[in-house]
């Protein structure tokens, strides 16, 4: 491994990793650390999605079921004469005839 790291040319005309030697060494090293930085948001992406699913991080306590909860027949009758109020003003509203002058007079 070290002599594969040592291939690596760290130091290029005094510069570290050769950034501003050439036009070419700084797009070569603005290309790889951008490839870098991708990869290492996927695997994170990749690592906390794994977690999230298995439920071992941001658990969220599941609602216990709500069996035999009946409807309240009687706030049910009243939020529909509630809207059935508000139908026959709509109504009411749209049948008005507005008087409409002409501005130019």
């Amino acid at each position: 491994m070290y002599t594969s790291l040592k291939k690596f040319k760290w130091r290029v005309g005094g510069h570290l990793f050769g950034f501003g030697v050439s036009p070419q060494a700084d797009w070569k090293i603005i290309f790889i650390s951008t490839l870098v930085l991708t990869l290492l948001a996927l695997v994170l992406s990749g690592f906390i999605f794994i977690k999230i699913d298995k439920g071992e991080i941001f658990v969220i306590d599941k609602p216990l079921e709500q069996r035999g909860k009946t409807l309240d027949i009687s706030l049910l009758k009243e939020i529909i004469s509630y809207y059935q109020g508000k139908a026959r003003e709509f109504e009411r509203i749209k049948s008005l005839v507005v008087p409409a002058t002409d501005p130019s007079l």
